[in-house]
């Protein structure tokens, strides 16, 4: 792993010095701008936690899991992670036929899976083309669904998950220009991934369609459809997913107001609850509700606050199945949230405490493909987060 960090540096300083070489040709400028942060966490929770990273990650308080007559999972936890920590390099270049250039390389310490913790790993990687009507984006960037002018501003690295969708893939996407702007992408999976299922083995890659009107310094909104096919085994049928989203950013004076619904099938690759199962020999999805609304705001230049909310419900299968497979919260038939923060911030550094107190209805599912719930008490998790972050 140091030899592989070592060689990654030396190759970051190499494009680095190629840019100061080449900065006096105005042909062929190439030039790239560092930036990042470092990022200290400091977490309690009152529950055990369904999670990735040692608990960094946190989406939902654990189900009951009772051994002789007490429940092991209510037991408090407490961390310290800096895996968060990031490293970016925007990179500008000359034009291609016409059309301005640009690329990003972005890469955190949060590892791959849960052994790799705390190694190098990719977050984007993508060169970029524009002019004044279009955009092109080509590599790895945020799932469309993951909508960079309206998403929670939350302290806590789950950014809102699983109310609200997150993911990174690889992609081809075309953005027009203008106050109603068309977002068409083509992608596939990588570190995130439908579970039980493989998109890549169907042979057709997901497709989003999403219309967004307005300025996000004003006020912004749109609504989007996605569509996946996936193949539980090799030799089967595709699987047909299908997801909406609709969404929305405003001014309500000194505040920023910030809501989003999304309705879908089968969304464990954006890390919502739900997954898909077999009945009478046919695949079929799990349906899943999730809205979110924010409010945040500054009380002085050095002081900010925010307060997010969220809900989300499993709207079964719709029929009676035989089993269920690739399922995120197994059981799982709602969960809320409700998290308030404040900041202080003075220069490049920031120092946050925030509250989450999530609590989630576990439940069996029925021979209808419903959950029930009864006879079920709900649990509950209540994180307190500090936080530090020091951008350069």
């Amino acid at each position: 792993m140091k030899n592989k960090f070592s060689i990654l540096l030396i190759a970051f300083m190499g494009l680095a010095s190629l840019s100061y070489s080449q900065s006096g040709n105005a042909d062929k400028k190439i030039g790239i701008n560092w930036s990042g942060f470092v990022k200290a966490d400091f977490m309690y929770d009152t529950r055990q936690v369904v999670n990735a990273r040692e608990g960094h990650f946190n989406i939902l308080p654990t189900s009951v899991n009772m051994v002789n007559g007490e429940d092991i999972n209510d037991q408090a936890n407490f961390n310290i992670l800096a895996i968060q920590s990031r490293l970016k390099g925007a990179i500008t270049g000359p034009d291609f036929f016409g059309m301005k250039t640009s690329g990003v390389i972005e890469a955190a310490f949060f590892g791959n899976s849960d052994g790799s913790t705390g190694e190098f790993r990719l977050r984007h990687a993508f060169v970029k083309l524009s002019n004044e009507n279009l955009e092109i984006l080509m590599g790895q960037y945020w799932h469309p669904m993951f909508v960079t002018a309206v998403f929670p501003g939350v302290y806590s690295f789950n950014t809102g998950v699983p109310f609200q969708p997150f993911s990174r893939n690889p992609q081809l996407r075309i953005t027009t220009k203008g106050t109603v702007k068309f977002i068409g992408v083509l992608f596939t999976e990588r570190d995130f991934k439908t579970r039980g299922a493989s998109v890549s083995q169907s042979g057709i890659p997901q497709v989003h369609a999403q219309l967004q009107f307005g300025k996000a310094t004003e006020t912004l909104g749109g609504v989007g459809f996605n569509l996946k096919n996936s193949r539980p085994q090799l030799g089967e049928d595709n699987l047909t997913s299908t997801a909406f989203i609709g969404y929305f950013r405003t001014k309500l004076g000194d505040a920023t107001w910030k809501a989003e619904v999304t309705y879908g099938q089968n969304m464990t690759d954006v890390l919502q609850v739900g997954g898909f199962g077999l009945a009478n020999g046919d695949y079929v999805n799990n349906n899943t509700l999730s809205i979110w609304t924010e409010f945040q705001g500054d009380f002085s230049e050095t002081m900010e606050w925010g307060l997010f909310g969220g809900y989300t419900k499993n709207d079964g299968f719709g029929e009676a199945i035989n089993y269920v497979n690739g399922f995120l919260g197994s059981g799982v038939e709602c969960a809320f949230r409700i998290s308030p923060r404040i900041g202080w911030k003075s220069g490049n550094l920031k120092i946050g405490v925030e509250g989450e107190f999530t609590n989630a209805q576990y439940g069996s599912i029925d021979g209808n493909g419903d959950i029930n719930t009864t006879g079920v008490d709900a649990v509950n998790n209540f994180r307190l987060l500090t936080t530090a972050i020091y951008k350069f």
